[in-house]
């Protein structure tokens, strides 16, 4: 027999109610996270990024002085601080950028397709996104560490890798999350010691921050993959 029509409306709107509150309290926790992103960000701008621009000025004038006089013994010296200092800078405005990401979905796939379509725009790269996470399980503070992490290992392969496609994979097993990013690049030697490092750092405490694991796998000519498990929750 066919049900109550009343009762089947009824039913309807509780559970839409109930999709949309989740919805909402995700995204009021998204906002909190974030705003305190831009107060770090507008903090590191106004002191360590300026504190570093003044670095540099005085380190032009200092070669100019040194030019003039002639003093060949300082140059090697000078040279590796003026590396150190423009290595500080381009960690610090990474930082700024990370911290001012700015998310409007709450709904971690749309979120997801959103960035990656802006990334697309950016360069020449095909990205390809293959997303079947559920959204309800992730939590705020999830949300948008995933999110960041993407972001970064997928700008990662855009400057370094040389690639022609990159793929991001994200599914579901049990109670685990996977993310694979995986370029089709140059790749590089995991055991050589790289100089600049930081990026790779900041994945790994992002992994760290949502219980999960990060590892990088790669080789010469054959392309790197970014692997991150994580915990659902239930």
């Amino acid at each position: 027999p066919c049900p109550d029509q009343k009762l089947i409306i009824n039913i309807a709107n509780i559970l839409a109610r109930g999709v949309f509150y989740n919805q909402a309290q995700k995204q009021t926790h998204q906002l909190i996270l974030l705003e305190e992103r831009s107060a770090i960000a507008r903090e590191l701008h106004d002191s360590l990024a300026q504190s570093l621009s003044y670095l540099k000025i005085q380190t032009t004038l200092l070669k100019r002085q040194l030019a003039k006089c002639n003093c060949q013994s300082t140059n090697t010296t000078l040279t590796e601080l003026d590396e150190g200092l423009k290595s500080a800078y381009t960690q610090l405005r990474e930082l700024l950028n990370t911290f001012r990401l700015t998310i409007n979905k709450a709904h971690f796939g749309e979120a997801l397709q959103e960035i990656t379509t802006t990334l697309a725009s950016q360069t020449k790269i095909r990205l390809h996104l293959n997303n079947e996470l559920p959204s309800l399980p992730i939590n705020a503070q999830q949300h948008v560490h995933l999110l960041q992490l993407i972001r970064e290992a997928t700008l990662n392969a855009i400057k370094h890798s040389k690639a022609d496609n990159i793929i991001i994979t994200c599914f579901q097993e049990g109670e685990q999350g996977y993310i694979n990013i995986e370029d089709d690049g140059v790749g590089f030697d995991p055991a050589e010691e790289k100089i600049n490092h930081y990026g790779l750092r900041i994945m790994q405490e992002r992994a760290h921050c949502v219980r999960g694991h990060l590892s990088i796998n790669s080789e010469l000519e054959h392309g790197c993959t970014v692997n991150v498990t994580f915990p659902l929750n239930q």
